[in-house]
């Protein structure tokens, strides 16, 4: 187990122990676990997906920001979150993330990318 703490300039998201998270790294998806070696990375925009026994236990899109990995403990701060338990396609262009997005075209279409065809579910 490790300690995920998921932090957006306004508040803490999220903060408990989680078998596994699967962040949007930037230089491609990685699995943050016990016992995985200390780094730093950013974030690019995509799905961050808490895992437990090889199942989805919860499920957000981020914009981008940073991740520390180090002994047990996974901090990410990131720019913009959205979880995806209640959002589908018919309502993520009313979310507040979406439209903070405005004017980042990249960001958006891997928001909606997310949502019509999720990496993990």
């Amino acid at each position: 187990m490790i300690n995920l703490k998921v932090v957006s300039p306004q508040k803490v998201i999220f903060e408990k122990e989680v078998e596994m998270a699967v962040l949007p790294g930037a230089e491609g998806d990685f699995a943050a676990m016990e016992n995985h070696s200390p780094f730093i990375s950013s974030l690019r925009p995509g799905q961050m997906a808490i895992m437990a026994n090889n199942q989805l236990q919860e499920s957000f899109f981020v914009s981008g920001g940073l991740v520390m990995l180090k002994d047990k403990t996974c901090e990410v701060l990131v720019d913009q979150i959205e979880s995806l338990g209640e959002v589908n396609s018919s309502n993520y262009q009313q979310t507040k993330t979406y439209q903070e997005l405005d004017g980042n075209e990249t960001a958006q279409g891997t928001f909606e990318q997310v949502i019509n065809s999720p990496s993990y579910k």
